[in-house]
């Protein structure tokens, strides 16, 4: 049923009238000639008024019905003139599943402890733009304890599944070395793929870079820039941004899982499986129970 009062909605205005009901708003197109506005008078502005309000209140009655879509378009609309039942109604679609709805709630709150909660639900539930904001809490401490690999990793991910800031963002951090040693090459790549993508703010760290790498690592990170497709993960493509922070978190430790690229290899696995072992977690990978574990162990290093 998601998605379907879109139709039917659609349904209501006649051919020249587009309603978009996201925005909350009804565009009156005069047609595409220029005889076109002649067939039909202009419309007042109490015509236009009467059908937006016929327009929200079809979105309304969907939402009402449990449309999540209409839920979440409606809390779009009432966003700025009724922030309190815009809420609501993001609410209602993120605790069914919205990842959208639930980014939204994080850009409304105030309390950045609120906000996390809803950047990291949002987050779980795949929305790169949330994985952003979660990644710059984590990094800054902001609403949160701060934890730059694991603000990182959200970082990465976010990134690599096309986002443009968090391109950018996350070439500086890895410049910087925010997260553990400095990783120059890499940190162009990330810098230049955002270049591309029209995002602006990393032209000062490109220069800075180039400057000071070899013109070996410099072709290799235009190469990679330019040859860059997204990857947003997948059960079936799994996960870089995760690997590179155990591989962080396994150095920090002590273990040897060679360099924090998001690689599998066999350093990686022996240190995992050593690591595994030592905290009594079983056998496996890198899942949810590894990733959490060096968090702790983590927190306790940095204390």
């Amino acid at each position: 049923m998601v998605g379907s009062y879109r139709m039917v909605t659609a349904g209501l205005f006649s051919s020249r009238t587009i309603a978009v009901l996201g925005l909350g708003f009804v565009l009156t197109l005069g047609g595409c000639g220029g005889n076109a506005n002649k067939s039909k008078p202009i419309q007042t502005a109490q015509e236009t008024a009467n059908e937006r309000a016929q327009s929200l209140n079809t979105l309304r009655a969907w939402a009402e019905s449990g449309d999540i879509g209409a839920q979440y378009d409606l809390g779009l609309t009432l966003a700025e003139s009724d922030p309190a039942a815009a809420a609501r109604w993001f609410e209602s679609a993120a605790l069914q599943g919205q990842g959208a709805a639930a980014y939204q709630l994080g850009l409304m709150q105030s309390d950045p402890n609120r906000a996390v909660e809803w950047y990291s639900m949002a987050s779980a539930m795949g929305h790169i733009g949330a994985q952003y904001q979660l990644g710059e809490a984590y990094l800054n401490g902001r609403g949160t304890a701060k934890e730059p690999g694991w603000g990182l990793m959200w970082m990465e991910r976010s990134a690599r599944a096309g986002y443009g800031p968090a391109q950018l963002a996350l070439g500086v951090a890895m410049a910087s070395g925010v997260a553990g040693r400095g990783q120059r090459a890499r940190a162009l790549t990330w810098l230049l793929i955002a270049e591309d993508n029209n995002i602006e703010g990393g032209a000062a760290a490109i220069r800075t870079l180039r400057a000071r790498l070899s013109s070996m690592y410099i072709e290799s990170a235009e190469q990679q820039a330019q040859s860059w497709r997204n990857e947003p993960f997948s059960d079936t493509t799994g996960d870089r941004a995760s690997l590179r922070f155990a591989q962080y978190a396994l150095s920090r430790l002590g273990y040897d899982p060679g360099t924090a690229d998001g690689i599998d290899g066999e350093r990686t696995y022996g240190a995992i499986a050593e690591f595994r072992a030592a905290e009594g977690l079983g056998g496996g990978g890198c899942d949810g129970k590894l990733l959490d574990r060096l968090r702790e162990r983590l927190t306790v290093l940095n204390r």
